[in-house]
């Protein structure tokens, strides 16, 4: 059996029925043993107390504080480099009663961080200035353009948020026009910083804090924890009513699940807390959004990422960024609801944009497709530049492979994003291959690009030749085919039967929660499982309904598999004639009617486990 540690040394190992590797926990790890204790201390159920344990919660103490998350054990925002200077010259600036401006972005944490700076200040009585350039026709970040535009509106004092840390042209801009600028941001720095009276950003390399894992939303809010702890201090508030940073948090929560931070240590606090504060449905633009949406009754950190986020980024990506940021300021539904409206159009048309534009890359890249394949480099003149990311994302899925999708922008420069998958680092391949770029960045999982069209096919070759070196570096699994060393691994937290998946297990891992990036949704393998029942369901009948048992046919648990017979997942759940198989699920409690029941959901299967 393929374990958390290993892959096979010889031979061929069988791929689940989606082709990926397993890895199933070590019975014979430490971290299984500690679960044990874990689960005999806490009276946890065994699956729960173990995934506890393998994610670095095995202390008794550590994992009723990873369970109870709670806002006192947030690090002090003081411990950002530069906080000081931050303060005082924002403070400075309130008092005296002078030109504030916000510099945002168009994704969704850049339009809450302006979103999380302008309801502070204007609880002050403070009207800023608000920035967020357009995607198509300035692009990223701060220019002197811009900067000569603020100076223009009479802008003395600049804040930057999740931008400006590379911004050098810009902010020596802004110096030669005396206008002061402070940058909260959390992208990495390239070389020195940039002129500013302070540029808090956790990953500048003179910066000790613990903070590295926050978005520019958290950025934000951690300038605004130490400014309003300052003008507390100085007597600011006094006759007034202090602002309530709380009611900020559930902009916090949105901009860090959308920016796939990981949601552990200060994030799992924010976040959690976050979630509280969306359920109170305060925030009148928010509760729009996810009432046209339709997911008002779903308050996770699933409904934040799938939900409203793609709905606040379809503005930024094929139109203008104010319409999110419009909604994320209002106050009241009058207001709230047309802006809703017009951003669900517009994820609306970008679905219809993506889906084109899917089909096309989709058929581009079986033409050129072989099993020998590294990596795709799809491009059509008409594809939208916001859009390609999406659909890189959908290609990498499917063909398993690291794949860039590219559009052509307005000067005429090929300009799109790549999507990579396990072990292979795409931003390292793009640094390789940067001779062919006009610009490029990016990290392991994901990367941009723009270059001129006649360069395309030298980075296709580049960027291939970059990727053999990283695989033939690897030695571990050499000896297997390619299509084995690229698939996907899928890690499993812990194993039961049908019997053991009960309603008490369910709402001990649901404790868990929120989900995502270095705190995934537990994934149980449900072992010894026979299908009685599969129908199935939805408007294209894609979806299976399930009924499943075990050898003895007591137990009876019903699930779900959405999107099954459009994947080899189908065939085998619909005709496995009573045959023992091994299902990949997660389970979320639920009630209806005052009953509580599971929503089981089936994500893979194996014959071989």
């Amino acid at each position: 059996m393929l374990n958390a540690q290993s892959l096979p040394v010889t031979g061929h190992v069988q791929l689940s029925v989606l082709g990926q590797y397993w890895l199933m926990p070590d019975s014979s790890s430490e971290a299984y043993r500690l679960g044990a204790a874990l689960a005999q201390a806490t009276g946890l159920p065994a699956p729960t107390a173990a995934i506890l344990a393998a994610r670095g919660y095995a202390d008794g103490a550590l994992a009723t504080a990873f369970l109870s998350p709670n806002l006192k054990t947030l690090p002090d925002p003081a411990t950002l480099k530069s906080m000081p200077q931050a303060v005082e010259r924002l403070a400075a600036a309130i008092r005296n009663q002078e030109k504030i401006a916000i510099f945002g972005d168009y994704d969704v944490d850049g339009t809450c961080a302006t979103a999380i700076l302008t309801r502070y200040l204007r609880q002050l009585g403070v009207q800023p200035l608000l920035y967020i350039p357009d995607r198509l026709t300035e692009g990223y970040g701060p220019t002197p353009g811009a900067m000569d535009k603020l100076k223009d509106m009479g802008t003395q004092l600049l804040v930057t948020v999740d931008t400006g840390t590379t911004a050098h042209a810009a902010l020596n801009r802004a110096a030669e026009l005396g206008m002061d600028v402070i940058v909260t941001d959390h992208h990495q720095p390239e070389g020195a910083l940039p002129p500013a009276i302070a540029i808090l950003n956790p990953h500048r390399y003179d910066d000790t804090s613990e903070l590295q894992g926050l978005c520019g939303s958290g950025i934000a809010f951690y300038l605004l924890m130490a400014l309003n702890r300052h003008l507390r201090k100085s007597g600011f508030f006094a006759g007034s009513r202090e602002p309530n940073l709380i009611q900020l948090l559930d902009l916090v929560a949105l901009a860090t699940v959308a920016d796939v931070m990981q949601l552990t240590g200060t994030n799992r606090v924010l976040v959690a807390k976050g979630l509280q504060q969306l359920a109170t449905w305060q925030h009148r633009g928010l509760a729009a959004l996810a009432s046209v949406a339709g997911v008002k009754d779903d308050i996770s950190a699933t409904s934040l990422g799938f939900s409203l986020a793609p709905r606040l980024n379809a503005a930024g990506r094929i139109d203008s960024a104010q319409a999110a940021l419009n909604l994320l300021l209002a106050d009241d539904d009058g207001t709230a609801y047309p802006f809703a409206e017009t951003l669900n159009a517009l994820n609306q048309q970008r679905q219809t944009m993506e889906k084109t534009i899917l089909a096309q890359a989709r058929q581009q890249a079986e033409e050129i497709f072989t099993e020998d394949t590294l990596a795709l480099v799809l491009h059509h003149t008409d594809w939208h530049p916001g859009i390609v990311g999406i659909v890189a994302a959908r290609i990498k899925e499917q063909f398993n492979r690291p794949t860039f999708v590219l559009g052509t922008d307005s000067n005429g420069h090929l300009k799109g994003s790549g999507r990579s998958i396990h072990g292979l680092n795409l931003g390292a391949a793009v640094h390789a291959a940067s001779e062919t770029l006009l610009s490029g960045g990016g990290h392991a999982m994901a990367a941009g690009v723009t270059l001129e069209g006649p360069n395309l096919a030298a980075f296709r070759v580049k960027l291939n030749d970059a990727l053999h070196q990283q695989l033939a570096a690897r030695t571990e699994d050499a000896h297997l085919p390619l299509n084995y060393r690229l698939a996907p691994r899928l890690k499993v937290d812990a194993a039961t039967s049908p019997a053991g998946l009960t309603q008490a297990l369910c709402n001990a891992m649901q404790q868990l929660a929120p989900f995502g990036p270095g705190n995934p949704e537990p994934l149980l393998a449900l072992q010894g499982v026979r299908v009685t029942f599969a129908k199935p369901v939805g408007a294209t009948q894609e979806h299976l309904k399930l009924r499943l048992s075990d050898a003895t046919g007591q137990t009876n648990l019903d699930a779900v598999c959405f999107g099954a017979m459009s994947s080899p997942l189908g065939p085998l759940l619909a005709n496995s004639n009573g045959r023992a198989l091994t299902l990949a699920v997660t389970a979320k409690p639920r009630t209806f009617n005052g009953k509580q029941l599971m929503d089981i959901h089936v994500k893979d299967a194996h014959e071989g486990i």
